[in-house]
């Protein structure tokens, strides 16, 4: 009975292994953040789409307005492998309210396709530009 008890214990153990070995190769996974890539993450609908969409998510606030701000806010975040965005940060910003605005434009956005090596998806580094008061841009 000792014997097939122990025997029991050692069986278990080795039916354990498998799942330890998938533990350690989910841990494998690459959480390198790229920035230069085969292929760049894309806004759906590609350029034209993230132009429409920040015409018409993005408006130029009314302190700005009054205070006739122009330029341009910098948000920097990263497209993760399965397009979300995440580590969403401004990198330079303009005050007046554009700032919050620029990065809330940002936080609401779909998911991306995401950038890919060797045909591969990748986590990808991405800042993006957003003119407030400019006239190529013509926001409300």
């Amino acid at each position: 009975m000792r014997y097939l008890i122990s025997g029991l214990v050692i069986a278990s153990i080795v039916l354990l292994a498998p799942s330890n070995v998938l533990a350690q190769t989910r841990a494998n996974i690459d959480t390198t953040v790229y920035t230069i890539v085969e292929k760049f993450p894309e806004f759906p609908g590609g350029y034209k789409g993230l132009t429409n969409y920040l015409q018409a998510m993005v408006h130029y606030p009314a302190e700005a307005q009054k205070a006739k701000l122009k330029g341009r806010v910098f948000v920097s975040f990263i497209v993760e492998r399965d397009g979300n965005l995440r580590d969403i940060q401004l990198l330079k910003g303009l005050g007046y309210g554009c700032d919050e605005e620029a990065l809330r434009a940002v936080q609401a956005m779909p998911c991306w396709e995401p950038g890919s090596q060797s045909g591969k998806p990748i986590r990808v580094k991405y800042n993006l530009p957003i003119g407030f008061g400019m006239d190529s841009y013509k926001r409300k």
